[in-house]
């Protein structure tokens, strides 16, 4: 039997959080949640998580300063953003410059699982940055 995929959920808004939780928990993933930036990089330093889903607004810590620092971490996971908002082609090119494989709709389960579902699917899932 293949491991569950981890997951890390990075979100301010607890509705939102439980949410996105359920709906990939339903899915069959391992998931571990957060609503600051600061407390993701920990977890990030220490635990190896295959996919991290986080929102675009962070109260402590800029999303592209964020996705920045996780950047630099020596295991990387696959990275889906995700917006209150419908994403937009110009949105989409910010992110994916700044490493996130998928740009999603918040409030769309089917979307976020779609999402984490595909990351990966014919590679191992995270890298190791090499210096």
């Amino acid at each position: 039997m293949q491991p569950k995929k981890r997951v890390l959920i990075v979100d301010n808004n607890e509705r939102a959080l439980c949410a996105v939780q359920e709906a990939l928990e339903d899915a069959g993933f391992d998931t571990r949640t957060t609503w600051s930036g600061y407390e993701a990089l920990e977890w990030l330093q220490s635990n190896a998580f295959d996919v991290l889903v986080v929102d675009d607004y962070l109260p402590d810590l800029h999303a592209g300063d964020f996705l920045n620092r996780v950047a630099c971490l020596a295991m990387q996971p696959r990275i889906i953003v995700m917006q209150a908002c419908a994403p937009t082609a110009h949105s989409v090119r910010h992110y994916a410059a700044l490493g996130a494989s998928a740009v999603v709709r918040k409030h769309d389960a089917a979307a976020i699982c779609k999402g984490v579902e595909s990351c990966g699917a014919h590679e191992p899932l995270m890298k190791t940055r090499v210096n």
